[in-house]
């Protein structure tokens, strides 16, 4: 999951759990957060549910921040109120049923969340699924976990983001624009697709050398990565499908200029960039097209 759809996430999470008061967490019993999460969070108030990157951040009021990377088709799911019974058992039972793919077996439950809701209404369920990167760490800590603390900007949530991600990135000159813009280290949240649009977008050749752009061109780049991570966040809290303009599109014309959409390897990060040979001059360097 990309930093656009994490973003989205969190914010649906956000508004649908903050507040609300934890009254039971369960956890199969082979799970080793168990006892922690039992004895830690129960009894607790979600404060707010944030997102840098790719990774949650669920507050509780107890200075306790959950930490969670939605990998291995991991998911949070909101139960609705008609099947909250089902999921209120023991450890182990089924997670929802997905609409969209009814044939699939559920997953089960990794952590099955129930929250108090007025009498009269049943509880809110919060389920996570798969196989996700999870921490349980003290809020003021939260900085200082390996895994946190090399993490770039966010491109929405770092006021500071051109400031920041401009001297990351000049730190690497060597490295394609391609390769730099994967590393979660110069900037967070950005995935292969994101990748593709925003070098089509400041008509960067994937080949391009960070020591070859100018301070403008940084600058531009800059700010498509805010434009197109913003327009993707809105496109997945819609829960539609983001436009891609040369993303997995290799062989049909470009919107712009109708030239073929090419793909290949020129990032040197072993991902594919798919790119428009025309729109795309800046920075080319053709023996890597050879």
């Amino acid at each position: 999951m990309e930093g656009p759809q994490t973003r989205a996430l969190a914010e649906h999470l956000n508004d649908a759990i903050t507040g609300k008061f934890v009254e039971r967490i369960l956890v199969p019993e082979h799970r080793w957060q168990a006892n922690v999460l039992l004895l830690n969070c129960v009894g607790q108030v979600i404060q707010r549910v944030r997102s840098h990157g790719k990774w949650l951040f669920f507050d509780f009021s107890h200075g306790v921040t959950w930490l969670c990377q939605l990998i291995t088709r991991a998911k949070w799911t909101i139960v609705p109120t008609e099947h909250n019974d089902r999921y209120l058992q023991l450890p182990g039972t089924p997670a929802p049923p997905d609409s969209a793919k009814p044939a699939r077996r559920a997953a089960a439950p990794l952590i099955t969340v129930a929250f108090r809701s007025r009498a009269s209404a049943p509880p809110l369920v919060a389920i996570l699924t798969g196989h996700p990167a999870f921490y349980i760490l003290p809020t003021n800590k939260v900085w200082s976990h390996p895994e946190i603390r090399v993490l770039g900007p966010d491109p929405i949530g770092s006021p500071a983001f051109h400031d920041e991600f401009t001297y990351r990135l000049r730190q690497h000159p060597a490295r394609t624009v391609a390769n730099t813009l994967l590393d979660q280290e110069i900037v967070a949240g950005l995935g292969n697709a994101l990748k593709c649009e925003i070098l089509f977008a400041t008509r960067f050749s994937p080949a391009a050398r960070i020591g070859t752009l100018l301070a403008s061109q940084i600058d531009r780049l800059a700010s498509s990565i805010i434009a197109q991570v913003a327009t993707a966040t809105t496109f997945a809290g819609k829960s539609m499908p983001f436009p891609y303009r040369v993303y997995d599109r290799a062989g049909l014309p470009c919107t712009v200029c109708s030239t073929e959409i090419a793909v290949d390897r020129t990032g040197q990060d072993a991902h594919l960039t798919w790119y428009c040979p025309t729109c795309q001059p800046i920075g080319q360097e053709p023996t890597l097209f050879q």
